[in-house]
Parts: structure tokens; sequence; C-alpha cells
């Protein structure tokens, strides 16, 4: 058996009603195609759970069991506002001060390079720092946005990077990432009743049942491709025993990582109220494709899952068109990429591209519909960038 220890300095009870604090999806489908003709008759929208979803996050200080054996490492936790993160004691990385990370560009489309120090001390991001061009800007649709160079440290270009927007599904890149950090891929995750309880009857789902398990992969590609709420909330509860304590994980880590304008409220982001920066999401973007089984997840456009309880194998499709061949917006620069919408956070993508072995990053918040040219124009600006 594996503990993770958790300490906060902060005791906070977060209520969020699901009629005003979640939107609908749209990338909901209809049951048959969602579940298949065999689920139809057991599994209807009404009978999916209704009322209030409760989250309490950050909790006080506690200790979290996580019994599944393929737990691989240990992580530690501390204070928000000094914290740590680590395998062991002597194996910790401090992350920045609020003051170190302090941003006066706050609505810059380019920081000038004169400022160019801007994440001094971040996991594996240090001295990210703006890339002087004399290219000409792309017309960027989209209110916020953020294009680096992971493998430089490098900022290309970045507007609203400290304005916080919702970022929809793509919270669910942090709920992998940490997960893919703590268990096997071939994890088997035990599927308790409490992760589909209080899950909106508009939110993306692949029918799980109390009675079944599921790989990590299997969930991860689950969230990744449909955005599936019921996945992220099984990880959440295998790696850190409840979503309560995996939501302090979460924010805690993207504490170590630099992401100093993100706040997280639930695994699968499908409240209004988690927050987070084009930038901050770069950074998170760069982390998770460090990680090879979690980058061949995010580059696929459809996945087969396999039978469980109430439903036969399904296969499920993104609409992510960066990533399908059969689409006009298909484009073979894309490496990587997710995708999320909803009412509240408009469409919102962060892509990844290897252009002469440098690992760019493109990430396009709250979009009405431009993403995928917006991130297309990023990306070529960003070929010219590294070209100077």
């Amino acid at each position: 058996m594996k503990k993770i220890y958790i300490k906060s300095s902060i005791a906070v009870a977060l209520v969020f009603a699901i009629c005003a604090g979640f939107a609908t999806y749209a990338d909901e489908i209809s049951i048959v195609e969602k579940y298949g003709p065999a689920a139809t008759v057991a599994i209807e929208k009404k009978e999916l759970p209704e009322g209030t979803l409760v989250y309490d996050s950050p909790i006080a200080a506690t200790t979290v069991d996580i019994t599944t054996a393929n737990a691989i490492k240990q992580i530690n936790i501390v204070d928000p506002n000094a914290a740590k993160i680590g395998s062991s004691p002597t194996n910790l990385i401090t992350n920045p001060t609020k003051e170190d990370l302090a941003n006066p560009y706050a609505n810059m489309d380019i920081i000038p390079s004169d400022n160019a120090t801007y994440l001094p001390t971040t996991l594996g991001l240090t001295n990210l720092v703006v890339k002087n061009t004399n290219a000409t800007k792309p017309a960027i649709t989209a209110p916020a946005y953020a294009l680096i160079n992971a493998s430089t440290n490098q900022i290309y270009a970045a507007k609203d990077q400290t304005i916080k927007y919702n970022p929809s599904g793509l919270a669910n890149l942090m709920t992998a990432y940490i997960a893919a950090s703590s268990l096997s891929m071939d994890a088997k995750l035990k599927v308790n009743s409490s992760a589909l309880h209080n899950i909106d009857k508009d939110a993306s789902i692949i029918a799980l049942s109390s009675k079944d398990t599921i790989t990590l992969r299997d969930a991860i590609a689950a969230m990744f491709v449909k955005g599936a709420v019921d996945a992220a909330n099984v990880i959440a509860e295998n790696v850190a025993g409840n979503k309560t304590a995996f939501v302090a994980l979460m924010n805690t880590t993207a504490t170590n990582l630099g992401m100093q304008n993100t706040t997280f409220i639930d695994p699968a982001g499908i409240s209004n109220d988690n927050q987070t920066t084009a930038l901050d999401m770069a950074i998170l973007m760069a982390k998770v494709c460090e990680k090879p089984e979690l980058l061949e997840l995010l580059s696929l456009s459809t996945y087969s899952l396999p039978q469980v309880e109430k439903r036969d194998k399904l296969i499920i499709y993104s609409k992510n068109s960066l990533l399908n061949r059969e689409s006009a917006s298909y484009n073979a620069d894309v490496k990587a990429s997710r995708m999320a919408f909803t009412s509240n956070s408009k469409y919102c993508i962060t892509s990844l591209m290897n252009y002469n072995n440098n690992n760019i990053i493109a990430v396009v918040l709250k979009s009405e519909g431009s993403q995928f040219s917006d991130t297309k124009k990023l990306l070529e600006f960003a070929k010219v960038a590294i070209a100077e």
C-alpha cells in the first residue's frame, strides 16, 4: 500500500450547483452513437444522476491511502505557498516565489526582449524568455493565445497571458500528467460508484459502472478523445483516494510547474471555475508531451474502448479536426493536440508541432470557432521565428 501525504494551509469548501456552475458540452452525440446499440436500453439519459456536485478543495492536513498495487512512487505535497514535490524528501524541487513569477506585461502581444526572464524556476522549463523576431505577427482571432518553443524555452508570441480563462477539458491534461507520473499505463483502475455520481446529464461519459475496471491508458484516451468525465473521476480516485485530494494535488503540481495563474476545481475540467492562462497551458502541454505514452494518446482522432458491464465495445471519435486526416482542417504538422469546448469556455485548444527538432506548443483559448485556423497561423509563425 502506498500513501500520498497532503498538507495545505487553507481549508475551503467549494460547493457548486450543476445548474449554475457547469456548462453543456458541444460534442454531445446520440445515445446510440455514444454507447452502441446494445446499451440503449440499459443507459438512458433519464437514468444519469442529477443534483448538486460538491468539492472540498484545497483540504486541511490529511493522509490518503492508495490501495492500488500499481502505484510506483510516493508524492509529498506541502504548503502551496512554499510547495515542493518529489519522489522522496531528499529529492524535492522548490517552486518559484510569487515575487519571482510576477509579470508586468499582462496584455502585450509580444513581451519586450529587454524584459526576457519570465519563469526563473520550473520543472524543466527554466528561464522561459522571449524570442525577438522581425516576422509579421499573425492576426489571431481568439482573445488569448500563446506560442512557445519548449526545446529552447522561448516565447514566440503571447496575448492576455495573465488574464484567466476557463480551459474546459484542457484541465484533464493535468489529470493525465499526474496519473502517468504515478501509475503504469497498464494499471487497472477500479470504478467506484462515487466516481459516477453527480455527473451533469449533458457531460460526455463512456458509460462505466461500479462493476467495471479500466486501464489507465483507456481512461486517459477517453479523456483526450472525448472529454469523458467519468474516466477523469475514476483516475482521480485511483491516484489520490478521492477527487478532493486529487484536485489539491492538481493545484500544487501546477504551482510547481510555474503555472502561477491557474486554479483547478475538478479533474475533468467541467466547472466554470477552473481558471488558467494560455501561457500556463502551454507550459502544461510541454510537460505532458515529455511523456511518450501521453504524446501518443494526444495524436489520436479515434480510439477503441473495450466492452464493459453496461455497453459493448465502443469506438470514440474526436472533433479535433487538426488530427483528422479526412478533415479540411487537418494539419500534418500537428503531432499532438487536445481540444475542448463548453458554452462558457468556448473552444480551447493546445497543439504540439515538431519542426527542425524544435517542440513548438500553440495554445488558443476562448475561440468562437477560429481555433484551427488560429493554430495554423501560430505554427507557421513559429517556423519563421525558428529560421531567424
